[in-house]
């Protein structure tokens, strides 16, 4: 074959460069996104209401990681419809800028109430997984006085036709299906009563308007030490090192089912550049190279840091949604 005439070498040559030229502009420039994000503040978006861990977290961090952006952050809560309502206000977002801090509530109304706009495993992008909470079912201090015990609490809740009353933040919040899927096995009696967040939950059960709660120790332990509250079991294969007076569910009435485990973590909106994802993972993962903070932060919200990574928050949630559909299941529950 012959070769083509010199100037289709030459006009071909130049195409090709020109291709290599914008394939080489086009990687170089990930790192200068990465490297340049944020321009502007930054939201972090609490699905939740003020006084929970979460919002205490984002609290701590925002100064910290404000440092490393150099951008002011802000924190924002924007709660109800069991989650739906902040996350999908992330979904929503285009300007780069916002984050969601959040936990399972953030995926799992796309299972459970109907009418759900978005789909979180596809319009959320995980970032990184931050910590993980201890969980404890607790009563207040009057229904402790006929309930030490967690298998007390069940016969007490079957004297009576209505059974007890458990406070939750909706029948689709993590803490309402996190009893649902335990009563399997424990089989009390009770109705749910829901409030808008934690704290009012918390008071709820003070007040006794609610016998009992699921909750993060850091969110009740204050009512611990007067015996407002009194903490009947761990949710958890092994007893917390800062309640080792606590069963766990499996020492309390042999539980051996499925331990629900709520965590945080940060979201971004689907299309949010790769290198941007790395860089919010990378500095949040640097926040907590600092041990006191670290220390303090897991102290405080009674929680370990997670070991994480964005493919590796993504892969256990994939695995986790998984689960819980498993168990909606068979708990026959519907969106509605």
């Amino acid at each position: 074959m012959k070769n083509p005439p010199l100037h289709r070498q030459r006009r071909l040559c130049m195409r090709l460069g020109l291709a290599a030229l914008a394939a080489w502009t086009a990687t170089a420039a990930l790192p200068a996104a990465a490297q340049d994000w944020p321009t502007k503040p930054v939201r972090i978006v609490l699905a939740i209401g003020p006084g929970s861990s979460g919002d205490t977290l984002a609290r701590l961090m925002a100064p910290r990681l404000e440092q490393r952006w150099k951008q002011p952050v802000v924190i924002e809560n924007k709660p109800g419809a069991g989650g739906v309502v902040g996350t999908e206000h992330v979904v929503r977002a285009t300007d780069g800028h916002t984050l969601l801090l959040g936990t399972q509530s953030s995926f799992l109304p796309k299972y459970t109430q109907k009418g759900v706009r978005f789909d979180p495993l596809t319009d959320l992008v995980p970032v990184r997984k931050v910590l993980n909470y201890q969980f404890v079912i607790a009563v207040n201090g009057e229904t402790a006085k006929q309930a030490r015990t967690l298998k007390d609490l069940v016969a007490l809740s079957k004297k009576g036709e209505q059974g007890l009353f458990f406070a939750g933040l909706g029948p689709t919040s993590v803490f309402n299906l996190t009893y649902a899927i335990l009563n399997q096995q424990l089989g009390a009696r009770y109705t749910g009563v829901n409030f808008n967040n934690v704290n009012e939950a918390n008071m709820a059960v003070m007040r006794g308007d609610a016998q009992f709660i699921v909750n993060n120790p850091a969110s009740i332990r204050p009512y611990f030490a007067n015996g407002g509250m009194v903490p009947l079991a761990a949710i958890s294969t092994q007893r917390y090192p800062d309640l080792p007076e606590v069963p766990t569910l499996q020492e309390a009435v042999g539980y051996s089912g499925y331990l629900p485990q709520l965590w945080t973590g940060f979201f971004v909106p689907k299309g949010t550049p790769a290198p941007v994802v790395e860089r919010i993972n990378r500095d949040v993962a640097a926040v907590f190279e600092d041990a006191e903070f670290r220390k303090q932060m897991e102290d405080k919200l009674t929680a370990s840091v997670a070991a994480s990574s964005p493919g590796a928050f993504a892969k256990d949630i994939r695995e986790e949604v998984a689960v819980w559909q498993r168990l909606f299941k068979s708990l026959n529950i519907q969106p509605e």
